[in-house]
């Protein structure tokens, strides 16, 4: 279960190892790319060499910020309430206007709280998230209304880095 404040599920250990798995790998990749790429023979004596690296290390800051904020970031979840709601009325199936005064709300079945429009229950998360759209692995936390940003980001200097790191191993081929 996720703890009061945090917005993070702690008990998932797939979550955990897709973390430590994600920084490896990325730590790899710059290792290989800065070694095995940039300080060879045939490119470390050019102009180039420090402009890629400077630029590579940039894009891989970027994508470690963007992916720590998105770990850490609250995805949007829906509190708890302090007291326990009366469902009673709910579940006879008589007809009720409920008490927020918003017919767009709804009821979670599992968490038995009242969650707005487009919030979906988390089943690894064991919470209401607002505007879920999943539950990734990669981050260990939900994607929703409040971090979406940053796994978006997330994702794009995922896709620039290896782009950087196929253009220099081109290079290192043709030289």
């Amino acid at each position: 279960m996720a703890a009061a404040g945090s917005g993070r599920c702690r008990r998932d250990p797939c979550g955990t190892l897709c973390l430590l798995l994600t920084y490896v790998s990325v730590g790899y990749a710059d290792y290989v790319i800065l070694t095995h790429v940039l300080l060879q023979p045939g490119f470390r004596g050019s102009l180039w060499c420090p402009f890629h690296a400077v630029a590579f290390n940039l894009i891989v800051f970027m994508l470690l910020a963007c992916h720590t904020r998105a770990v850490f970031a609250d995805p949007g979840m829906v509190p708890l309430p302090d007291t326990a709601i009366d469902f009673s009325d709910l579940r006879s199936g008589t007809p009720h206007k409920n008490d927020r005064g918003n017919e767009d709300w709804t009821v979670c079945n599992r968490c038995e709280t009242y969650r707005p429009p487009r919030a979906h229950h988390c089943r690894i998360c064991h919470r209401c998230v607002r505007r879920m759209d999943h539950h990734c692995p990669w981050i260990n936390n939900c994607v929703g209304e409040l971090n979406q940003k940053y796994f978006i980001q997330f994702l794009f200097y995922t896709g620039r880095t290896k782009q950087a790191s196929s253009k220099g191993l081109a290079f290192r081929r043709t030289n």
